[in-house]
């Protein structure tokens, strides 16, 4: 329809939405990748899964960021440019794991940084296209902003439980890593209404979007 301010008021709610999501769950991850590890694997060492799944849990948040903006992308008919920030990425995750996994003194500690990199090449390569090829291109800092904020809060709020509950409290490891993650969903779903993340519109795209907007006393 040509509708070009419509097209990037949905562009733009659906970024949001999609990292409402993605955002504290890759915080979370790394928040706690560690604990995670332990509640998950009992008898795995987590001194070298931990931090592995930290690392990847950041690079998931770019996973996803990279899965929004090529829908963008594909929805502008823009196909062939996708594909090329991801051999881009590709290569450069090549050249990042050879250097590090190849070093001896950092070895599998190097794959998830190589992950992160790859990723965020293609969301920088990605976002660059949208903003210079797209008319009327979705608003990024304003659609990232607030989710990002709030899923950094939550990322401290249950790193510091979990240290305060294992520490001082000198409860066991996986009783405080459920409940860091039960303080985590709380913190940021305060802060998700606090900040007003979402908007009407935004909640229009989705499913009974009114009947929460009512609950949530969204305007």
């Amino acid at each position: 329809r040509r509708d070009r301010k419509g097209a990037s008021r949905i562009s733009e709610s659906a970024l949001r939405i999609g990292l409402l999501v993605a955002f504290p769950m890759g915080m979370g991850l790394f928040a706690l990748g560690g604990p995670i590890m332990g509640l998950l694997f009992p008898k795995i060492d987590t001194a070298i899964a931990g931090p592995l799944l930290s690392i990847l849990g950041l690079a998931s948040m770019f996973v996803a960021l990279q899965l929004l903006c090529n829908s963008i992308l594909q929805a502008n008919s823009m196909v062939n440019l996708p594909i090329l920030a991801v051999v881009i990425g590709g290569v450069v995750k090549i050249i990042v794991n050879y250097t590090l996994v190849g070093n001896p003194n950092i070895r599998i500690n190097g794959a998830p940084v190589g992950t992160l990199c790859c990723f965020a090449v293609i969301c920088a390569l990605d976002i660059f296209i949208i903003r210079r090829a797209i008319p009327s291109a979705p608003r990024f800092l304003r659609a990232v902003a607030k989710p990002l904020l709030a899923s950094a809060v939550m990322g401290g709020a249950v790193w510091a439980v979990y240290g305060l509950l294992t520490g001082p409290l000198g409860l066991g490891g996986r009783i405080s890593t459920l409940l860091a993650i039960f303080v985590g969903v709380a913190v940021y779903f305060t802060l998700v209404l606090a900040l007003r993340v979402l908007t009407k519109e935004d909640l229009a795209l989705m499913p009974k979007g009114d009947k929460i907007a009512k609950i949530l006393k969204i305007q």
